[in-house]
């Protein structure tokens, strides 16, 4: 079955690809996971559709991005809070949406987050590399640009059943994100461990789907041998040489050689992916 040109890119905004729940089984390899950065809000718009949990969708960062519609379709958009319009009338983005050939659909506005997740009916289609379509650093699985051709297939449909206690994203900017400790908190100072839950860190202006850097008061080490390169994972927070913080986001290193102090799950991650430069984050520590 050929794949069905479905929307082409008249705007690409700041940053739109395609995503799924990323690249895995292959980080012996150096290999990152990749994949959505919001995984909660991108399962949740795959659920509404009834799509396999895999299923291709649209990471969309920003506001901006303008689509046409190439065939009659049916999408669902979940993660921030937006404004989106079809052919200059704003529609509901509870609801999926019906759309037809020669419509354009226009992201209008961000109010409060940084990424939606556009899924389709069925899913949408591009050729995987390592058994994964999520953006990878060095191959064709780059981010769109303008003119570029979105497709779809016939996906995977699941029981609706599978939808309960799932709901779209609760985005809060000022809750605090919970941590486990790493195999390197110890290496903390008592003060420096008690900023952690204290202190308000900004998001570098610098921050990518690889890594957020935080700026703040810088913390302490009390342990100042160096460290052998050691695994990391998605949600890794590491202590730099100047004190600063690093969470590590989808599509981290595999591994690093900084102090691990802490370690965020994926509630947190997710969270932490609908936030932008210049907003704050603060920890609380469950030990």
């Amino acid at each position: 079955m050929e794949p069905l040109p479905v929307l082409k890119v008249l705007k690409q905004g700041a940053y739109c690809a395609l995503q799924d729940t990323g690249r895995f089984g292959l980080r012996h390899l150096g290999i990152p996971y990749s994949g959505a950065m919001d995984r909660h809000s991108y399962l949740y718009a795959n659920l509404r559709l009834g799509n396999h949990v895999d299923a291709a969708e649209l990471e969309i960062c920003g506001q901006g991005s303008i689509f046409m519609i190439l065939a009659d379709c049916v999408l669902f958009i979940s993660g921030a809070e937006n404004e989106i319009t079809l052919d200059g009338f704003q529609i509901n983005t509870s609801e999926p949406i019906s759309v037809f050939i020669g419509q354009t659909l226009k992201i209008e506005k961000i109010y409060s987050g940084a990424r939606l997740y556009m899924s389709i009916k069925g899913g949408f289609y591009t050729k995987s590399v390592m058994n994964s379509i999520s953006t990878l650093n060095g191959t064709h699985l780059v981010p769109m640009k303008k003119n570029d051709i979105i497709y779809k297939i016939s996906g995977q449909i699941i029981d609706k059943q599978n939808l309960a206690g799932i709901r779209n994203i609760d985005i809060d900017k000022i809750c605090k994100i919970p941590a486990l400790p790493g195999p390197e908190y110890n290496w903390l100072s008592k003060v420096s461990m008690d900023m952690l839950e204290s202190q308000h860190f900004t998001i570098s202006h610098t921050s990518n789907r690889m890594g957020y850097r935080l700026f703040g008061a810088p913390l302490q080490k009390i342990n100042h041998q160096e460290m052998l390169t050691s695994a990391v994972i998605p949600g890794t927070i590491q202590l730099t040489p100047d004190g600063q913080l690093i969470i590590l986001m989808r599509d981290c290193q595999t591994t690093g050689g900084y102090p691990r102090i802490l370690l965020v799950e994926e509630w947190g991650i997710s969270q932490l992916a609908q936030r932008l430069p210049g907003e704050k984050v603060v920890f609380q520590t469950i030990v």
